[in-house]
Order: structure tokens, then sequence, then C-alpha cells
């Protein structure tokens, strides 16, 4: 992509014209390795938009190319290819959930890399995103999210409580119901815009997602 392309796929971006970028830019490499380019800071509104955008640009890829781009984001993952892969574990989530049944099996694989600090909110995240349209693929790591309601990182607590919200699964109710007065500020991408919540906010959320019973 030029410079000229690189500022327009940009506008896109941050008007939310999805639609808009991937006519404009194709689904080639240049466009995918741009969109990563885009997502090294999560404080910025365009990182959030280049991370959903790399999940459409996959839906519209042949199967076996976007088989390829999630091993590139891995061998990022791994430090094999010198980049800097902060926010690989979203884009990975959200390629695997504009296909998940071809790429179910690579969510064990993801969730494998939840020891390395800079990677474990992402993983999360990617499980939240995920468990709203294959909650059944999200199920056995709901204790891990579980453990992570009790991190002293807020962003942890903060996607832990997502992934709980997302799988209308009530089980650890109490835990959340605790959070519910914590005061710690995060940056939240809803989709449409970037805000900040605190945990205790979410935790209200995620209480009332579980039904009156709960909220």
């Amino acid at each position: 992509m030029d410079a000229m392309n690189r500022q327009k796929a940009i506008e896109y971006l941050l008007a939310g014209d999805f639609k808009g970028l991937l006519a404009e830019g194709g689904n080639g490499k240049g466009l995918l390795r741009f969109l990563i380019s885009l997502t090294y800071d999560k404080s910025q509104l365009v990182c959030w938009r280049a991370i959903e955008a790399v999940g459409m640009l996959s839906a519209g890829m042949k199967q076996s190319k976007a088989l390829d781009a999630i091993d590139r984001l891995f061998t990022m993952m791994r430090d094999e290819s010198g980049g800097n892969p902060w926010s690989a574990p979203e884009m990975i989530g959200e390629i695997i959930r504009h296909n998940p049944e071809a790429f179910s099996d690579l969510v064990p694989v993801l969730v494998s890399f939840r020891d390395e600090r800079m990677f474990a909110p992402g993983i999360l995240r990617a499980l939240a995103l995920l468990a709203l349209v294959s909650p059944e693929l999200v199920m056995p790591y709901r204790e891990l999210a579980f453990l992570c309601l009790h991190s002293e990182d807020a962003a942890l607590r903060a996607n832990a409580l997502l992934v709980m919200k997302n799988l209308r699964d009530d089980t650890y109710a109490p835990s959340i119901a605790a959070l519910a007065g914590d005061g710690a500020a995060v940056d939240y991408y809803d989709g449409g815009r970037l805000s900040k919540k605190t945990v205790g906010e979410l935790a209200r959320e995620a209480l009332e997602a579980l039904g009156p019973a709960r909220g």
C-alpha cells in the first residue's frame, strides 16, 4: 500500500467503514500487513478498529490464506519473527470467530500462551468475543477466567468479566459480584467506540447479563 492508500485506510477505520476499507484495500497481504502495523497502541481507536478489520478481512480469504495469517501471528507470538505482537491474540481471536468451525482446533493453541503476561488479557478478550458465536469452544476455559477475576492486573479482571458476561454463565456469580465496587479503570472497546470503564462497571454489566436474579 502506498502512502495515500494507507491514509485512506486509516480514514475508513476511524469512520468504522469496514466495507469501504475492504473494497478499497482488497484482500491481499499488503492490507493485512498494514492492519497489523496499526495494532501496537491500544490507547488508540485505530488499533482496535484494525484488530476488528483483520477478522473481517480473513472472512473473505480462502481458508488456507486465513490459516497462513494465523500462523504468521503465532510466529510473532513465539518471537521468531522479530515483530512486536502486542495484539496478536486479539487478531487470532477475530479470525477464529469469523470461521469457528474451520479453526476451532486453534483455540487451545491460543490459550497455551496464557502464562505470557503480555498476551493474557488479549487471550481473554479473544475468548470473550468467541463466546458470542461459539460458547461451546470457550466453556472449557471458564475456570481460567474465574482465576483471572482475582488477578492484580485490572485488564485481566476486566476481560475475565467479559468472558463470564458473554458466556451467560453464572457459576461464578459471587466472585463477579465481589468486583462490583472495583474502581480500577481500563480501556474498553465495545465494537463501536473506545472509552474508559471501571472493572466495577463491567462486573455490574456482567451480573445484569446473567439475569435479574443475579443483577
